[in-house]
């Protein structure tokens, strides 16, 4: 097992909060290795429990969030993000990042430090969002990386997704693109354009291409991968988050108005607890698909259970090698686009 490293700086709860999840996953996982970038001074005397299954990189310097990410990375060489990254980078012994740093600089640095792999155009945030079937979740790709794309990558989103969802063990994996409706005619000039790209993979039986959706059909579980541009996708996702806030904030307002509510919600509240930490806490970390090693990117308010669910989701990606599988199908593809590659 590859050892995974932590930017301990990051986000907006910074060391307290990322040192309570380190802790607990490395209770919870035998197996887990870590390399925690990040104070020693405070770090040290909390892990020592854990002997050589911790390493410790120090530094006090973290990129803020405000901060321009490419002048961030180029000037704080000190900092957390980028001390990590190397980290990441230059040891055979190291297999993902996380981070709850800047979204900007931990792609910039992953740009930067780790590179992509051959043929990816851009990398791609490709969160997992809950649908209505017990058990399936739908990849959405990108998710606020690339904020204007051109119809090939979105092509490649598409196949480096397919790419991902096989090395999981699904063999035909639904792909979807996003849109206004159904019908081929719809959307803008690109999404018509990677429509008719999409369509031609999947003739020749490279791509399980189902056609344009819209958001609902992804949550009632009809497709496996949504293809978006970063914008909508973050729109996708940022509005899929907001509507369960409401939902939940008008739930707590109608049990707090009622003694009827109250003792209704005294039977279901372990239920939708499950259901909140099941279904709803699944966006909390995402990897960047398409850079050379793995790079996992957590909500900037993640908390210590947060930080634990993504270290252990960071251990799912390590062993999946997806890179040559990614370079081998961009290579298929791309005489299949002829001129638009």
């Amino acid at each position: 097992m590859k050892k995974i490293v932590l930017d301990c700086l990051g986000g907006d709860n910074g060391l307290p909060a990322m040192l309570d999840g380190a802790i607990t996953a490395l209770k919870q996982n035998a197996a887990l290795q870590l390399v925690l970038v990040g104070d020693a001074s405070v770090i040290q005397p909390q892990v020592a429990q854990f002997g050589d299954r911790v390493e410790i990189i120090d530094t006090k310097v973290n990129i803020a969030m405000d901060e321009h990410p490419t002048t961030a990375i180029r000037t704080k060489t000190d900092s957390s993000l980028v001390l990590g990254l190397e980290q990441l980078k230059k040891r055979d012994d190291c297999g993902a990042f996380v981070s709850a740093g800047s979204t900007g600089a931990v792609l910039t640095g992953g740009f930067m430090k780790i590179g992509r792999v051959a043929g990816v155009s851009r990398p791609a945030l490709c969160p997992f969002l809950p649908t209505l079937i017990d058990g399936h979740e739908f990849m959405l790709l990108d998710a606020g990386a690339n904020m204007d794309c051109t119809a090939v990558q979105l092509v490649q989103f598409a196949v480096m997704a397919n790419e991902y969802k096989k090395a999981t063990g699904m063999e035909k994996p639904r792909v979807g693109l996003l849109n206004v409706g159904t019908e081929e005619t719809k959307g803008n000039e690109v999404v018509k354009q990677a429509h008719s790209m999409l369509s031609k993979l999947c003739a020749a039986g490279l791509i399980n291409f189902v056609g344009n959706i819209e958001p609902y059909q992804a949550f009632e579980g009809e497709v496996d991968i949504v293809v978006a541009d970063g914008f909508w996708g973050n729109v996708f996702l940022k509005t899929t988050e907001g509507a369960t806030k409401f939902v939940f904030k008008s739930l707590k307002q109608i049990i707090a108005a009622s003694l009827s509510a109250k003792i209704g919600a005294l039977f279901l509240g372990g239920k939708l607890k499950k259901f909140k930490a099941e279904k709803m806490d699944k966006t909390n970390a995402t990897m960047f698909l398409g850079l050379k090693k793995s790079v996992v990117k957590m909500h900037g308010n993640a908390d210590a259970r947060k930080v634990t669910s993504a270290l252990c989701y960071a251990m799912t990606v390590v062993d999946l090698d997806l890179n040559q599988r990614i370079e081998q199908a961009l290579a298929q593809v791309e005489p299949l686009l002829g001129e638009n590659a």
